[in-house]
């Protein structure tokens, strides 16, 4: 019976895992070092604008992998170290048969009740899983040496995380101040202040506003520009949706947008060119930008800790609108995962796209990674 429960274990024991969360965090960490060599010639280029908005979203990219890859790969060392921990003790259970066979005199070792055939046969079984019971060792050998680099590469990572924040809020504060150096904005084309003060007074939401803006104000003549396939336009933000499309919001009631979470002073950018429509503070939903990115195309963000952009503005394609509100994380912070719409670590954007005055899914719109 010892024999067939031996057979039994050695071939319903685990193989071992086949992913590398190894691999995930030094593609981040090199992600993150690019990033960084790139920021010198960010200041230096002749539109620090643009550059600067380029590098920090390859920052905030490289960043948002490295903690996925951070939480994939502790979460894969506790897997390994509790599988380990079942596997070890079955194995010391056949090593401690195996061992008893091996070490009992070699006549005692082949008899047999049922006579020398069972022997024999017996024999040929124990050899036939020796190998097996060796490969499984040498398994767990290279599981603990995956472990055990994982461990260090993690600590590593950890420890060139908050340099990393330290030099994208360095991005940051040069962003801002490239943008303020630069030329004051052209005339409003869009219409006068009066006209847009009456429109927010008459405006009691934001689904209203941009009916207003779309059907009062004067048409304008938008930048030339390539069009994007609808599906195919960049996220204006590094970071996920946590609320759907018309999704009821705290309050209970069915928004016709989505919100996205993204860490603390995230870099938001226009993703289509267009004209800045309205950029200020609207009732409750605090700093707007409301994009015309085509004639029947109204983009509308709410939630910004700080704008870069005036009503008015031509942008082109990735130009930086401003940033998410919130204070600069640390590295426990910024690691924290999220736990869904109410997560404290996080900030939020909400964002809606209005074609002809009506509601579409952002979702179906944006090329959602």
């Amino acid at each position: 019976m010892k024999l067939v429960y031996i057979i039994a274990l050695v071939f319903a024991l685990p193989a071992a895992a086949q992913q590398d969360p190894v691999l995930a965090l030094r593609d981040a960490s090199r992600q993150i070092n690019a990033a960084t060599a790139a920021l010198t010639d960010a200041r230096d280029a002749e539109d620090r604008v643009v550059a600067l908005s380029r590098t920090i979203r390859s920052l905030e990219s490289g960043l948002a992998s490295l903690r996925l890859a951070l939480i994939a790969s502790k979460q894969a060392e506790a897997e390994k170290l509790a599988a380990m921990s079942l596997s070890r003790a079955e194995l010391g259970n056949l090593l401690a048969v195996l061992s008893a066979v091996r070490n009992a005199p070699s006549g005692l070792g082949m008899l047999h009740p049922e006579g020398a055939a069972a022997s024999a046969r017996a024999g040929i079984i124990l050899a036939a899983i020796a190998p097996k019971l060796q490969a499984r060792a040498d398994g767990l050998r290279a599981e603990l040496a995956t472990i055990s680099a994982l461990d260090e590469l993690h600590n590593q990572a950890l420890g060139n995380l908050q340099a990393a924040l330290t030099t994208l809020q360095s991005a940051r504060n040069a962003l801002t101040v490239a943008i303020h150096d630069e030329l004051p904005p052209p005339e409003n084309p869009t219409a006068s202040s009066e006209n847009l003060a009456q429109l927010l007074r008459a405006s009691k939401d934001l689904a209203s506003l941009a009916s207003r803006i779309g059907s009062q104000l004067p048409a304008v003549t938008l930048p030339s520009r390539t069009l994007s396939q609808r599906g195919q336009i960049p996220l204006p933000l590094t970071g996920r949706v946590i609320r759907g499309f018309n999704a009821p919001n705290g309050a209970g009631i069915p928004q016709p947008g989505i919100v996205m979470a993204a860490p603390p002073l995230s870099l938001v950018t226009a993703p289509e060119a267009g004209i800045v429509r309205f950029s200020g503070d609207f009732l409750e939903y605090g700093r707007v930008v409301i994009l015309e990115s085509s004639p029947e195309i109204l983009q509308i963000y709410a939630g910004f800790g700080q704008v870069y952009v005036n009503t008015g503005d031509v942008l082109e394609s990735g130009a930086a609108m401003g940033l998410l509100g919130g204070e600069m994380p640390d590295s426990a912070e910024f690691l924290a995962e999220f736990t869904g719409e109410n997560d404290k670590s996080d900030e939020s954007l909400y964002i809606e796209i209005r074609q002809n005055g009506n509601p579409v899914d952002p979702t179906t719109w944006f090329a959602m990674n």
